[in-house]
């Protein structure tokens, strides 16, 4: 307030001197009126100059001061980041080991090592082996998470062949998918033989992240794995085809966000993360190709497709 009102007065107190001799110089007057009216008005201007040259050397300290905060504030944004990055590695290392042990436990008491189960205690053993293996999917996806913010994900390129790697996660992934009354299916259709030049473990996860996206969101139906190339491009092509709860066109781009998922993911699935996604486009491009998605609409199913340099 005492600023506004120093403001305001050194305001009127320039204009009416600029006035007041602005008026005197209109008039008659002798030669020593003028020049005391021209020494006024160097004055004023003299002293405007001034208070303008202070108030903007206020302004730029003020301005220096704030930037210089901002960098501050910055700095330890990032290290607070950092920090939350490295929690969430080391908490999920720490989980990792006792979760090994339970399903490994439920594995085999499963399959019958420490003998024939009750039915009602094999469908329960049945919940926890299922259970154990949602979060060991988003433990990965986690660790992946802070791996890729902290470019600490390290890539082992090697060469080898496509096709059979989606055959085999096509096999893993197919007992799931009839526990929930899904059909998976692969198929392929290859000029080439279909190696690639990338990390096989890395691809592997990609596609996992990509067959339980669509097993979360396909509520009945089928999921066909589809691998083909494309020898003029030089790429090859890696398409999970769902016939599940499909997207709206706006959402094809904005669920490859960190924590995004469709608008109607709850609907079919309230576990999901939203970070399968984000985990496997970026891993993807780190090996100079990408994942996309493409859906005609809500309840029209969806592809997501992986693709990656075809090696010649």
């Amino acid at each position: 307030m005492i600023k506004f009102y120093r403001f305001l007065f050194n305001a009127v107190w320039i204009f009416g001197a600029c006035t007041l001799v602005f008026v005197a110089f209109l008039t008659p007057q002798s030669i020593i009126i003028s020049i005391v009216l021209s020494t006024i008005l160097a004055l004023v201007l003299f002293y405007t100059c001034l208070q303008i040259y202070k108030n903007r050397k206020k302004t730029q300290v003020k301005l220096d001061s704030q930037a210089k905060k901002a960098i501050r504030t910055q700095k330890r944004l990032k290290e607070l980041d950092q920090m939350k990055s490295e929690f969430v590695s080391i908490a999920s290392h720490q989980l990792r080991s006792p979760l090994t042990s339970i399903r490994g436990y439920t594995s085999m008491l499963l399959e019958g090592s420490y003998g024939k189960l009750p039915a009602k205690a094999a469908a329960t053993i049945e919940r926890i082996a299922d259970s154990s293996t949602y979060m060991a999917s988003s433990i990965e996806d986690y660790l992946s998470v802070s791996r890729i913010e902290a470019g600490n994900m390290k890539y082992a390129k090697a060469d080898f062949n496509l096709k059979n790697e989606t055959e085999h996660v096509a096999d893993d992934k197919r007992q799931e998918a009839i526990k929930k009354g899904l059909l998976i299916t692969f198929k392929s259709d290859l000029i080439k033989q279909g190696i690639v030049n990338a990390d096989v473990g890395k691809t592997r996860q990609i596609i996992h992240n990509l067959v339980n996206n669509a097993i979360k969101y396909t509520p009945r139906g089928t999921i066909t794995l589809f691998v083909h190339d494309d020898v003029k491009k030089k790429e090859i092509y890696v398409d999970v085809i769902d016939s599940g709860i499909g997207m709206k066109t706006d959402e094809l781009e904005d669920i490859f966000g960190k924590f995004e998922r469709a608008h109607n993911a709850n609907e079919v699935n309230v576990t999901g993360t939203g970070l399968g996604l984000y985990v496997a486009r970026n891993m993807a491009r780190k090996m100079d190709g990408d994942v996309t998605s493409h859906s005609t609409g809500v309840g029209q199913g969806s592809t997501f497709r992986l693709t990656l340099p075809l090696h010649m």
